[in-house]
């Protein structure tokens, strides 16, 4: 989903923006699975605990993983949903300035998500508000449809514009190392965990892999599906955008990102939460937020016509 995740930067304003969506295959040679790097296993977080029972095929399980990454992010386009935003900016302290409350409703032209604002700190848009949205909605929406036809047509054009993307989860499992493989409970389904870090013999195929490099965690993969249950991941060192030029993201820096089993059909993103300290050009800020996506419903015929707001 292009949605906020803590993967690649983007920015819009003074805020940073972390984005998903899919591309690339998974390069396993320089993976190392087990305990073999010498890392000590971490203590299980909050509401984990371990199981000693075997594994399984640890590189067949990755690469299930990578493609079904994949699928989610080609898949979640076909779908809209209600995205309900917590933002906080906190001074140099970590106290918190300001909290902003957003809903929206969300809607796809391509890859690019579109948002629809409903409702500012839990009260709905009214009057000019509302109308200015709408605007912002429709302006937004056949800007896109414009951008869309004309990469169409131009694959020379598409082919730069995917090299500019933003990082999608599907890089970041290509550009990390994935060791520790361990059985754990986590609130009360089976997962296979990992911990998570740069991998150092992966050539970076676009200029967001090198801040992808510099991330490490943890992650959590449900072993039936298959698929993404929970990733915790933070700036090792600090990361430079732009040659240090435009924007920097200070080392400490860490999101969640957590993914559900949606209408018994599709695993989707259901939660990101991020913290951030970083310098924009000039501009020093500190910013936590939280994104939760429900209400998911997949397009029907024409529904793309439909999302524009009148």
């Amino acid at each position: 989903m292009r949605c906020r995740l803590l993967m690649g930067v983007r920015f819009s304003g003074t805020r940073l923006y972390f984005g998903v969506a899919a591309s690339l295959l998974f390069a396993f040679s320089p993976i190392a699975t087990g305990a073999a790097s010498g890392q000590q296993a971490p203590t299980p977080a909050m509401g984990a605990t371990q199981d000693q029972r075997s594994l399984p095929d640890i590189p067949t399980l990755l690469r299930d993983v990578s493609k079904n990454q994949r699928q989610i992010e080609e898949i979640q386009k076909l779908y809209t949903c209600h995205l309900s935003e917590e933002e906080d900016k906190v001074d140099s302290n970590g106290q918190v300035k300001s909290r902003t409350m957003k809903d929206y409703d969300v809607f796809y032209v391509g890859d690019e998500q579109v948002l629809h604002l409903l409702a500012k700190d839990g009260k709905l848009l009214q009057g000019s508000e509302k109308r200015d949205a709408d605007d912002n909605f429709n302006k937004r929406y056949d800007k896109l449809k414009k951008q869309q036809a004309e990469l169409a047509s131009d694959p020379k054009k598409q082919a730069k514009r995917e090299e500019e993307e933003e990082a999608e989860l599907s890089d970041f499992l290509r550009a990390e190392r994935f060791t520790n493989p361990r059985r754990e409970m986590f609130r009360g389904h089976e997962v296979i965990a990992f911990d998570v870090s740069g991998n150092p013999n992966y050539k970076p195929k676009k200029a967001i892999d090198r801040i992808i490099q510099k991330l490490s965690g943890f992650m959590r993969v449900d072993e039936q599906a298959r698929e993404i249950v929970r990733l915790e991941a933070r700036f090792a060192e600090s990361a430079k955008i732009g040659g240090g030029v435009l924007a920097s993201v200070q080392q400490g820096s860490n999101f969640v990102f957590e993914q559900e089993r949606v209408n018994d059909e599709i695993w989707l993103p259901s939660y990101i939460e991020a913290h951030v300290a970083a310098r924009v050009l000039i501009v020093k800020l500190k910013q936590n937020f939280i994104d939760r996506y429900s209400d998911y419903k997949k397009f029907q015929v024409g529904a793309t016509i439909k999302a524009r707001v009148n």
